[in-house]
């Protein structure tokens, strides 16, 4: 599960985080490699997106490492954040701004330079075809159109690791198919993607593994074959996967 460097691009280890007597995430092991796509599933209230919050840095783990690329992120949060791109489950976007506005400042904040950022951003713009939508301020815009520019603001520095908390919520379905499309060719060229979702359909299309959380603690982990096996459901799909290992119910 590593690349070329020796290390996987996302390792969780024994990760844990607390909130005063409450244990949200529990001793989370897990790696993701180079071109993988994982999807974390889990009822409300399992710790998904506890844990997208700590990849992120923007949760401090009680316990436990977050390393991308091999770098730690507490040690070292400055680099290990360069080389990731994040999208929360709620887009935030500076809403006085344009979009085009908006993915300059990102861009400027990551330091890419010019000509290459006004040319990023044209290229990314074309991905959901919101090029005549990028200048119009973002305070105008639809909940779907935010939730794409949030998308293509992580991908401005051209992150080696991608984590997104609810991919494709609020998206019409063209455009939730243009998602999965961006997913697996930012696979193919080598990245990475970490998804949290409750979208099972869409993870089972386009994630190569799945782990399933509940109470904090992962309890199922594979591909869809993988689950199949343990499960003695050869055919299932993974929302009855998913309710044969929460409920006991097949289907």
């Amino acid at each position: 599960m590593a690349g070329p460097d020796g290390h996987p691009l996302l390792r969780l280890d024994r990760l844990s985080k607390r909130f005063g007597d409450r244990l949200a995430v529990e001793a989370l092991t897990l790696d993701v490699a180079p071109g993988e796509i994982y999807g974390l599933i889990g009822p409300n209230g399992s710790g998904k997106t506890t844990t997208v919050k700590m990849i992120a840095g923007l949760y401090r783990p009680t316990a436990g490492q977050v390393l991308i690329a091999g770098i730690d992120l507490g040690a070292e949060p400055e680099r290990a954040k360069g080389l990731l791109g994040y999208v929360p489950d709620e887009p935030f976007v500076y809403e006085k701004m344009t979009g085009r506005e908006f993915l300059g400042l990102v861009a400027a904040l990551y330091r890419v330079a010019e000509p290459v950022r006004t040319r990023r951003i044209e290229e990314l713009l074309d991905l959901y075809a919101l090029g005549a939508a990028a200048d119009g301020y973002v305070e105008h815009y639809s909940r779907g159109n935010r939730q794409k520019l949030a998308i293509l603001a992580s991908l401005l520095h051209a992150p080696r690791l991608l984590v997104v908390d609810e991919p494709i919520v609020g998206l019409d379905p063209e455009s939730a198919i243009k998602t999965r499309d961006l997913l697996r060719r930012f696979a193919e060229m080598g990245g990475s993607a970490f998804l949290c979702t409750h979208t099972l359909p869409f993870a089972e299309q386009v994630c190569h593994r799945v782990g399933l959380l509940m109470e904090g603690r992962l309890v199922e982990e594979g591909d869809l074959a993988a689950l199949q096996r343990r499960a003695g459901l050869p055919d299932a799909s993974l929302e009855a996967l998913y309710l044969h290992f929460t409920t006991g119910r097949p289907s």
